[in-house]
């Protein structure tokens, strides 16, 4: 019997289970930048901005919403918020979810965009989970058998 306990198949297995589970878990980080962006003009009425799929598939890094008019009478209204504005000029704004946008009168024009990430790779989350499992196991039963004298 060797006095190595690295040399014994089973925790040599376990080992290689656990970085390959590393390895995994360091792909399964890797993010991708998306992005949506939506501008035109705004007349009279009620306007939800931004697109269904995209504003219920991402968790945003950053939102801008960019309106501009000569002389506009508006309402904006994101999350549980509202903002009344009368527009004479450019404005940028931040919103914390999702605008809506009121024109009361005038014409606005307006540019919105929202940018979040994507995890390509986070399916790996599964084998490298099933890794470690299989892995802690076999390292714990291979230094355990190893002490008792190996087989």
């Amino acid at each position: 019997m060797s006095s190595n306990p690295f040399s014994f198949w089973p925790i040599k297995l376990g080992l290689a289970l656990l970085f390959l589970a590393l390895f995994l878990s360091i792909v399964g980080l890797h993010k991708v930048p998306v992005t949506y962006e939506q501008s035109g003009e705004l007349g009279p009425g009620y306007h939800l901005l931004g697109n269904d799929s995209f504003e219920n598939s991402y968790l945003y890094a950053n939102r801008s919403l960019q309106l501009g008019s000569s002389n506009a009478s508006l309402e904006l209204y994101w999350g549980n918020q509202s903002y009344s504005l009368n527009l004479t000029t450019n404005v940028t704004l931040k919103p914390a979810g999702r605008p809506a946008v009121k024109v009361l009168s005038g014409n606005v024009s307006y540019r919105y965009e929202a940018e979040s990430w994507r995890y390509p790779y986070a399916f790996l989350a599964v084998p490298a989970l099933l890794s470690v499992m299989i892995g802690s196991v076999l390292v714990f039963v291979g230094y355990i058998r190893f002490k008792q004298g190996g087989v």
